[in-house]
């Protein structure tokens, strides 16, 4: 009886060891998805520490309200003085990428919209969602940021009376742009930055590159965050769906770097070629969104170039462009 009581008492430890341990699992997985969603849709916020003035540019400090979750969004409306006559005005929006502001990125900003604003292109500058000076919301890494970008698009148009824009992005705000450029008539070019094809998939691939955790556990982290964070949704941030609609008179400039260590060039290599009306250019070094501070000139002529094609502007002699290098 003693043998056989023993044995069946060892066997109950064993089962209950054997529970206790999966329920720690479990809740060690939950509990490292929360903290990983958490942190993945707070990044830490950056100040705003340069204002156009310190670049010689006037600028209108301006509220842009999203009216489809009631965010306001804080960014400069930087006019510029050299509007052709005789031709149509057009603003370029610039759409930071993740964990950055309408400043704070890799390279310098202001320098870039200076030279646009120099050649005849208003420029408006904002922070997305939970960044800057923007109010605080959970970032979504394009979901909800496509209909910030629309909201400054429809400022543009409607509060500025400009009604033909373009937008440049980079990373996160490159994505986003190519979503946002295809549901609105005002732009008519899309210049994207070390885009993303598919949130999902990219989220997959690089899961170990930004957590340090085995890429066997991404499907599974994934889920659960997008469950526990309703406004977190992944699977429906697809760039490479929308690019292969893009009309002809709509153009789609994809420039990423070879070096490009977040982001693998593939991903615009992809977007570019599920894309009829597209021009891709991928500099031999740079890193993430880089690309500008390492060929600043080539970089802001091919930009031109490309904006000059489709805003049918007369100064576009002189400027040669290249495509794949």
């Amino acid at each position: 009886m003693n043998l056989v009581f023993r044995k069946s008492f060892n066997f109950k430890r064993i089962v209950t060891f054997t529970a206790l341990s999966i329920l720690l699992i479990i809740s060690l997985f939950i509990s490292s998805a929360i903290l990983i969603g958490y942190k993945v849709t707070n990044p830490m916020i950056k100040d705003i520490d340069q204002v156009p003035t310190d670049y010689g540019l006037e600028y209108e400090e301006i509220k842009i309200y999203n009216v489809m979750d009631n965010i306001t969004l804080s960014g400069w409306w930087i006019p510029t003085k050299n509007t052709p006559i005789l031709q149509n005005e057009k603003a370029v929006i610039f759409a930071h990428g993740y964990g950055y502001n309408r400043t704070k990125m890799p390279f310098d900003s202001l320098e870039l919209a200076k030279r646009l604003s120099n050649e005849g292109y208003h420029v408006l500058m904002f922070d997305f969602r939970n960044s800057g000076l923007s109010e605080k919301s959970p970032t979504t890494i394009g979901y909800k940021e496509k209909t910030d970008l629309l909201s400054a698009i429809n400022f543009s148009s409607y509060e500025k009376g400009v009604k033909n824009i373009a937008l440049m992005g980079w990373s996160m705000g490159a994505a986003t742009s190519i979503l946002a450029g295809i549901e609105s008539e005002e732009v008519k070019a899309v210049i994207a930055d070390s885009a993303f094809a598919d949130l999902a998939t990219y989220t997959r691939e690089s899961f170990s590159y930004w957590t340090g955790l085995p890429e066997f556990l991404a499907v599974g982290f994934t889920t659960i965050a997008e469950y526990l964070f309703p406004e977190f949704k992944i699977s429906e941030v697809k760039p490479i769906a929308v690019a292969d609609d893009y009309p002809p008179g709509k153009g789609l400039f994809f420039i990423h770097s070879k070096k490009d260590g977040a982001i693998p060039y593939s991903q615009s290599q992809l977007l570019h070629e599920s894309s009829q009306n597209s021009e891709l250019w991928m500099p031999p070094k740079g890193g993430h969104i880089r690309s500008y501070k390492h060929f600043k000139e080539e970089y802001e002529e091919k930009v031109l170039l490309f904006l000059d094609n489709y805003f049918l502007r007369e100064n576009i002699v002189d400027r040669p462009f290249y495509l794949i290098s």
